[in-house]
């Protein structure tokens, strides 16, 4: 009776009207709806059009993507949480998994995640010998190679990256800003920039640009944060006051603002917490400050929301940065410290724990960014001389 009812099941829904199958699938998790595009050709159909894309994407539930690696692999896994994140609810594998090095051709890639937007990610080479970038989009497996930026980076010079959406909405961009380093020989400190630039590439038009240089020092590990049109860093200007710098991705033009405390030490990192712009502070030996700029853009808008006690092992003078990704309704939040482990941390009780990301044992690390699913092709955005590539 069981199979006859399932058969029933079955018959009705694939004579529904093909807007009602995507009504209901456009509402489904994105791993059960790479799933249903196995269904049948109809089904497949509705999923790679852009329609359905647009619709699922309007309705989709951010999530993360957990990059970790050891000495032989690297790959990242798109988590998504509980809808009801009022209660005790981590992160959990409800989408896939893959593996960051198929995007390479070389066979000692060392591929991490620079930027995540709308479900876009840029990836990029750390290895400097065969210095690439690439947009992928892990939902469909669907990538694409940057041309090669002018000015390899060698050492002392120093690199970074930004990857963001325009204020208008309608073009992807990826900064790239280089340094030409002179290092104390002894010390090792940088003792001036004798050369910078700023480089923009455009999703749509497939081409690089130079924009001229580089007002301020960066560093190489600072990724750049994208929010509300622009891209963060948290840099030194070049007589050592620490700021935000912003990129305007719409009128490519710098401007700086002050951080919350300005003439302190920042060991910290941007993210977005509830909508506003927030700075996650580790340079306290003893609490985890994290400050949320109340009105974006507006300096005298800071302020210091959450304080968190660290767990007594963690306590004492630190070099990790952490960064902050979500805040439940009962007051808990999770945290990544570093790259080693993330944490769930209970404001009132003063509670951690580290979260079962399943990590392989012996050296390795781990890194995440927020994430929302979308299923849109790269193709539907990319220059018309781009070649959009296939994982499967």
């Amino acid at each position: 009776m069981d199979l006859i009812r399932s058969n029933r099941e079955t018959m009705f829904l694939m004579n529904l009207p093909s807007h009602l199958i995507l009504e209901i699938l456009s509402r489904l998790p994105a791993k059960t709806i790479i799933q249903c595009r196995c269904v049948c050709q109809l089904w497949l159909r509705l999923i790679d059009n852009h329609h359905f894309a647009a619709v699922n994407f309007s309705r989709a539930r951010p999530g993360l993507v957990v990059h970790q690696s050891d000495l032989f692999k690297s790959f990242a896994r798109l988590v998504d949480f509980d809808d009801d994140d009022s209660q005790d609810h981590l992160p959990r594998n409800t989408m896939l998994k893959f593996n960051l090095n198929a995007v390479s051709t070389f066979p000692d890639a060392s591929i991490a995640i620079d930027g995540s937007v709308n479900g876009f990610l840029l990836l990029r080479d750390v290895n400097y010998a065969h210095e690439t970038l690439y947009v992928c989009n892990p939902l469909n497996r669907e990538y694409i190679v940057l041309p090669v930026a002018r000015r390899s980076v060698r050492y002392p010079s120093v690199v970074t990256h930004g990857f963001g959406l325009t204020s208008a909405g309608n073009e992807y961009k990826i900064v790239r800003v280089f340094h030409e380093r002179e290092l104390d020989p002894i010390t090792g400190s940088c003792l001036r920039i004798p050369f910078s630039e700023c480089q923009v590439y455009s999703l749509n038009t497939g081409t690089w640009r130079t924009i001229g240089d580089a007002p301020f020092g960066y560093d190489s590990r600072s990724l750049g944060f994208f929010f509300q049109g622009n891209i963060h860093w948290l840099i030194q200007d070049f007589v050592g006051n620490e700021l935000i710098s912003c990129f305007d991705l719409e009128n490519e033009v710098f401007h700086p603002f002050a951080p919350p405390f300005p003439g302190r030490k920042i060991l910290g990192s941007l993210g977005n917490l509830k909508g506003c712009l927030c700075l996650c502070d580790n340079s306290s030996e003893s609490v985890i400050e994290i400050w949320v700029m109340k009105e974006y853009g507006v300096e005298n808008s800071w302020c210091k929301e959450i304080v968190v006690k660290k767990m007594p092992e963690l306590v004492g003078p630190s070099f990790q940065i952490v960064h902050v990704f979500r805040v439940f309704r009962d007051g808990k939040i999770l945290l990544l410290w570093g790259d080693f482990f993330m944490l769930y941390c209970c404001t009132k009780s003063g509670d951690a724990r580290e979260v079962d990301m399943a990590q392989p044992s012996g050296p390795n690390s781990i890194e995440a960014m927020h994430y929302v699913p979308n299923f849109q092709s790269l193709g539907s955005i990319a220059g018309l001389e781009t070649t959009v590539n296939s994982l499967f």
